[in-house]
């Protein structure tokens, strides 16, 4: 375990909130080298035009407030030009060269050119504080006012992300003008632009060393002695800063590769199991990769402490195994792409969309029904994975509306490529609001297995009390867990007749593993192992319905997950499969592996839930603060990002779709294959760090 690791600085709740200012930068067929190289930023402030002078302390003062109090890092740079490069390309290579995140926005300014890129990373609260301070922020470029420029869009990323106001005009530092866009404004900036970038952007700082000069703030090129010698890449990193990097990009990864996989059901259901193969292969190598540094991660976030030699060599495992995952789906996207050959299907989607969208739309009041006939059986805590599911698929059923309206309005300008983009967006978003009224189907028949197997369990532990009765009537180990036994035994009592059934039975179930260990030394070796194997079944069993229920839970609020939930999953999934091959041959030790794999996927459900509750708090009101369309089931769901990283002018889609977007869940939904690696690369709505900018 790192102390000092904090999930609010990974949690896609931040990365994840809001979409309503996105916008699709146009972004040439490659990333050329030019002449004057992307920064590799290793600070704050960089001023290699040297125009900030004695002002550079009021910009570095305004860029740790908005540290401090919205805990968001805005990178300010001035250049005399781009190099030759657009700026949207200038500004994504260095972002990614820097290994920007989810909470770290980017203000590039080429003084000579008179051009600037002002963005943050796709679908984020802070790409969305951008997109509202850009007019501000080029009013006072346009005035020559360098340090004004960054210092409002300092203050204007602040003012937007703490809800407070400066109260300044747009002519003034600070002051961020607020537009009402009203709900045609969104897709307006969402289509914006045309192409997207498919490049691992993110990992490019695995392959290659930053080449451009620095200098510090008011500082101009070669001035003061020559720097000594230093790690270079993501080996120079602190150890804190690779470690937020290794759990963001886990989060990405494990949102690309759920994509993936509703992706390709997509392409068997069209196609068949047999044309679809060779995609197959390659995603289930790529889940076992994500698992396996899923693993990894579970090593940082157990109770023993870790030697910061050991943080930094796992998440450097960590980022090695996403980058693989990255390339391995990425290089899967043009044939997969071929092969359902949307671009030409694109009416033929939206109009399947629409349909099943009236369809899903059906169900809606049923399953508001069914949940209120359960509320009046059971408490709120028993149904807290359902209670806001008929909401958000009504959310999603609307949403999918507007895009296929927007999709058919793209099509008939002749931008299939955009088509294509939305067409997924309404795809995905169909698949989610399925998951989420099948999962309110099965809470009733959930919560009637749940009470039907605390019949067994009371059954099961009170024979274990009689067994610590007899066995050892006098031990101080057996004593207080026969206690936590019989309090877990009326509690169970009580949730027959009322009660929340599924707490009752985890907490009975705990309560008698930790029993049957005290016991086990007095115990007979074939009567443990006789134990074992009857209550190995049905703990498999049940342990797996857990672990399906918590990834459709995850899954369908990717964008609000972050990486402690998904790595807790991950690693009860892998101890289930491993509880499974033990079973065969010591069901003992197999027992005890499922044990623990329900006590992860536990945390992992109860971490979801206060990452969503966070999201709630911190982000809800944000999706309709500026009288934009109601995006939040989209958002909520890690849609809209994934759909915008892999669409644009067509290309970029499909399998891997390209490493930048993706906001938490294993699938982000999204089109193509690889679902777009959220959240690395700056790329104006289409590859992560995008938003604004423009001449002055």
């Amino acid at each position: 375990m790192t102390p000092a690791r904090t999930r609010a600085l990974t949690t896609p709740a931040r990365a994840a909130s809001v979409l309503a200012g996105a916008t699709l930068l146009a972004l040439g067929p490659a990333l050329a080298a030019s002449a004057a190289e992307p920064i590799d930023l290793a600070e704050q402030v960089v001023d290699q035009a040297g125009v900030l002078g004695g002002q550079a302390a009021e910009v570095q003062e305004a860029v740790d407030r908005l540290a401090t109090e919205a805990g968001t890092d805005l990178y300010v740079v001035y250049v005399d030009d781009f190099g030759g490069l657009t700026r949207e390309e200038w500004g994504n290579e260095t972002a990614g060269l820097s290994g920007l995140g989810s909470a770290d926005a980017l203000l590039a300014v080429a003084v000579d050119e008179r051009s600037f890129f002002f963005g943050a990373q796709d679908g984020t609260a802070v790409q969305s504080a951008v997109a509202a301070a850009n007019d501000a922020v080029r009013t006072r470029l346009g005035q020559d006012d360098w340090a004004g420029a960054a210092v409002t869009a300092a203050e204007g990323i602040r003012a937007e992300q703490t809800g407070t106001s400066t109260g300044a005009d747009p002519g003034r530092p600070g002051g961020v003008p607020v537009a009402d866009d009203g709900a045609g404004g969104f897709m307006t900036l969402l289509l914006l632009g045309g192409a997207v970038i498919a490049g691992v952007l993110l990992f490019r700082s695995l392959r290659r060393k930053g080449t451009g000069a620095r200098s510090g703030p008011g500082g101009a090129p070669g001035q003061g002695p020559p720097p000594a010698p230093a790690p270079q890449g993501l080996e120079a990193l602190p150890t804190e800063e690779l470690d937020r990097r290794a759990a963001s990009a886990l989060v990405r990864v494990d949102d690309a590769v759920r994509t993936s996989e509703q992706e390709l059901g997509f392409a068997q259901a069209q196609f068949g199991i047999e044309a679809t193969r060779e995609f197959g292969v390659v995603l289930e190598r790529a889940k076992k990769q994500v698992i396996e540094a899923f693993h990894l991660r579970q090593v940082l976030d157990d109770e023993i402490p870790d030697d910061e030699a050991t943080v930094r060599r796992v998440s450097l495992q960590v980022l090695a195994l996403c980058k693989e995952v990255a390339e391995s789906l990425d290089a899967q996207t043009d044939r997969f792409d071929e092969l359902r050959d949307l671009q030409q299907r694109a009416p033929e989607l939206l109009d399947a969309d629409e349909a099943r969208a009236a369809e899903i739309e059906a169900r809606i009041p049923t399953a508001r029904r069914t949940l209120e006939q359960l509320a009046a059986t059971y408490p709120r805590e028993a149904l807290a994975s359902v209670t806001a599911n008929p909401d958000q698929a009504q959310a999603l059923v609307d949403q999918v509306r507007l895009t296929v309206a927007q999709g058919r309005e793209v099509l008939a300008a002749g931008d299939r490529g955009a088509a294509v983009n939305l067409a997924r967006a309404s795809e995905n978003a169909v698949g989610q609001a399925v998951t989420l009224l099948d999962a309110v189907d099965r809470a009733g028949s959930d919560l009637a297995a749940a009470t039907q197997r605390l019949e067994r369990a009371i059954a099961s532990i009170g024979s274990d009390v009689d067994d610590a009765r007899r066995l050892a009537p006098r031990s101080t180990e057996v004593a207080p867990r026969v206690d936590t036994a019989r309090a877990a035994i009326e509690q169970a009592h009580t949730a027959r007749t009322g009660g929340d059934p599924l707490a009752a039975l985890r907490t009975i179930t705990e309560a008698e593993a930790e029993l049957d260990r005290a016991l086990a030394p007095h115990r007979e070796e074939a009567d443990r192992r006789r134990r074992a194997e009857q209550h190995l079944g049905e703990t498999l069993g049940r342990v797996d319905s857990l672990i399906r229920a918590t990834a459709d839970f995850i899954t369908t609020r990717r964008g609000a997950v972050g990486p402690d939930a998904r790595t807790r999953l991950a690693e009860a999934a892998r101890l289930l499969q491993l509880a499974r091959d033990q079973a065969r041959t010591d069901p003992e030790t197999a027992l005890a592996t499922v044990q623990r794999a329900e006590r992860l996927a536990q945390e992992a459900q109860d971490i979801a839930h206060a990452d969503i509750d966070d999201y709630e708090v911190r982000h809800r009101p944000q999706t309709q603060h500026h009288g934009g369309p109601n995006i939040g089931g989209m958002i909520l769901g890690g849609i809209l990002i994934d759909s915008i990283l892999r669409g644009g002018g067509g290309g970029g889609g499909g399998f891997g779709g390209g490493f930048g977007g993706g906001g938490g869940g294993f699938g982000g939904g999204g089109g193509g294959f690889g679902g777009g690696f959220g959240g690395g690369g700056f790329g104006g709505g289409g590859g992560g760090f995008g938003g604004g900018g423009g001449s002055f």
